[in-house]
């Protein structure tokens, strides 16, 4: 499978840097983007780390909870709840009429400051210990020209940031028993000729022929298994959790502190 675009840049900016001082660069954090993508070792001891993005590129997310009058901070969320975050959440919900209504639209947000919006950012990766940004435009071809490299508490000087509210879809679910009894109403419309066995917390279901459309009615839907004519019976999300999605696009002022870095870390 190709790598995406993403993916060559976080290589190709790892080499770079590896071409340009003299200590070890290596990818850490490969999907798990919980974890800073980029650490520098001197004689194998980590100095820093060093976030890496291919812009335009989301710089975080905070998953919240609505209980119909106001949104909280879900501890779904891959980073912990900052003063910043708490801020974000205070501005939601003085505005709760306008975002209570979205399902799947996007809805810029505009009149959080940006202070407030890059503060949040600088907090979530400070506590993944990231003191460096390194971002460009170009993916595979990389030079100091179109290479931003600068430390973290710069990046304001640097880059646009953007926030979007959305919705966004939770994941499909093994069908709970309770649902089995409907499921089988949905099922009968399309085939009675099946059978439904439950092995531990799952039910397979079993046809004599392959299924040509996954979806069972409008809340159920067929995964395959490893066996011909089986398969996984699932629930649908039918919900979706609103969220805040934070975006860093590049300005035109790009620069390589490179000696800045060796003289931070006596290179």
């Amino acid at each position: 499978m190709a790598l995406q675009k993403w993916e060559v840049f976080q290589n190709k900016a790892t080499e770079f840097l590896n071409d340009n001082f003299n200590i070890n660069f290596a990818m850490e954090g490969g999907f798990d983007s919980t974890t800073s993508e980029i650490t520098a070792r001197n004689k194998d001891q980590v100095i820093t780390t060093i976030e890496a993005k291919f812009c335009p590129a989301q710089a975080g997310q905070i998953i919240l909870l609505s209980d119909g009058t106001k949104f909280e901070f879900s501890d779904k969320s891959k980073n912990s709840s900052n003063k910043y975050t708490q801020e974000i959440i205070k501005y939601l919900n003085s505005n709760y009429s306008s975002f209570l209504g979205t399902n799947s639209a996007t809805i810029p947000v505009t009149d959080i400051s940006y202070s407030t919006l890059f503060n949040w950012v600088k907090t979530v990766y400070s506590e993944k210990n990231v003191e460096w940004i390194i971002a460009s435009e170009q993916f595979d071809i990389l030079n100091e020209e179109d290479l931003l490299f600068v430390p973290l508490n710069e990046i304001e000087n640097y880059f646009d940031i953007s926030v979007t509210f959305r919705r966004k879809k939770t994941g499909n679910i093994h069908i709970p028993g309770k649902d089995i009894t409907d499921f089988e109403y949905d099922m009968d419309l399309v085939t009675k000729d099946y059978t439904i066995k439950r092995t531990n917390t799952k039910y397979l279901l079993t046809l004599n022929e392959r299924v040509s459309n996954f979806n069972i009615g409008t809340k159920y839907l067929l995964s395959m298994t490893n066996k011909e004519c089986q398969y996984y019976i699932k629930k649908k999300d039918m919900n979706t959790n609103p969220n805040v999605m934070f975006q860093l696009k590049l300005k035109d002022n790009i620069e390589f502190k490179g000696e800045s870095f060796k003289k931070k870390y006596n290179l």
